[in-house]
């Protein structure tokens, strides 16, 4: 099995999360980033049905205020061309292999704590996002998909067990450097009222948090005819796979700083399609994936290549 050829396409979807979470745009004064800002970030890479009717209406008053400061900030970037994103997402793997496998195995393991039911609609709403952006300049969302997508990203959130998502803050390798070029690109004034409202959407997580209980349970499924075809492949692809420094492919570098650029439009489309497929998988075998995928990243963490067992 292969593990960090996961990774290029984990990052890409950690930017959908990344565009989402305007406050990584947002520092508070003195140019700390804040440990959530830095979570949210990373990620990737889920949240609230068994929450109390209060709590639920805390977090969309919060989701709404974030919106309405975050907004502006937002309509002023071009999503379909981000060169600072772009190079972080080029380079960061190759800067650091060893420790943005750590932070894609933590990103899983988050991410497997989390509803299913309110991944998927946080999974809906990026969609519906996607699609009323595609003919509007620099791939900006209309401000009521870009809310409702703040908002079911919240709830995701609040679902993730507490302690594997805080673990998140100070994973990504060179997160802390990335938030800070792209506050240089905010009216600091924009910024700081956007960081506000961004603080009481915290709160309102916080006070909402499920702390995992509605996680799926992992249950693999092996062996009959896929599992036969599967192994089969494993053993003729290995060998290839073998020769390949997950942690440093250059030209899976070079396409991910280049794919959106030189074509936008395609780009975002497709990455409503990889979205579209994805909610008419099923969860329980989504989730088994995932934790596929994380078992065999931690086992290749420490081997040559990045290359798993």
């Amino acid at each position: 099995a292969r593990s960090n050829v996961l990774i290029p396409a984990l990052l890409l979807g950690a930017v959908a999360f990344l565009v989402s979470q305007r406050p990584t745009f947002v520092p508070p004064p003195a140019g700390q980033v804040p440990t959530h800002l830095r979570a949210g970030a990373a990620a990737i890479p889920a949240f609230l049905a068994a929450t109390p009717a209060a709590y639920a209406d805390s977090i969309s008053d919060a989701a709404a205020k974030f919106t309405d400061a975050t907004y502006p900030l937002a309509e002023k970037i071009n999503w379909g061309n981000s060169p600072i994103i772009s190079n972080y997402l080029a380079t960061a793997s190759a800067k650091d292999p060893k420790g943005m496998a750590t932070a894609i195995s933590k990103l899983l393991d988050a991410g497997l704590s989390m509803d299913p039911a309110l991944v998927r609609a946080a999974v809906r709403a990026h969609d519906k996002a996607i699609e009323s952006a595609l003919d509007k300049p620099g791939l900006v969302a209309p401000k009521e998909a870009y809310g409702k997508v703040n908002e079911a990203l919240a709830r995701m959130i609040a679902s993730a067990d507490q302690q594997k998502f805080f673990a998140l803050k100070d994973a990504f390798p060179g997160n802390k450097d990335l938030q800070m070029e792209l506050y240089s690109q905010n009216n600091p004034e924009q910024a700081q009222a956007a960081f506000k409202a961004f603080e009481e959407l915290t709160q309102a997580v916080k006070a909402s948090s499920t702390n995992g209980a509605n996680a799926l349970a992992v249950t693999a499924q092996r062996g009959g005819r896929i599992g036969d075809a599967a192994k089969t492949f494993s053993d003729a692809t290995y060998p290839v796979a073998q020769k390949i420094d997950w942690g440093n492919t250059k030209l899976v570098g070079k396409y991910i700083s280049e794919v959106s650029a030189n074509n936008p439009k395609a780009t975002a489309y497709a990455f409503d399609k990889v979205l579209e497929s994805g909610l008419t998988m099923d969860p329980k075998l989504v989730t088994a994936a995932v934790a596929a995928h994380k078992a065999a990243i931690d086992g290749a963490v420490n081997n040559p290549n990045l290359m798993a067992s």
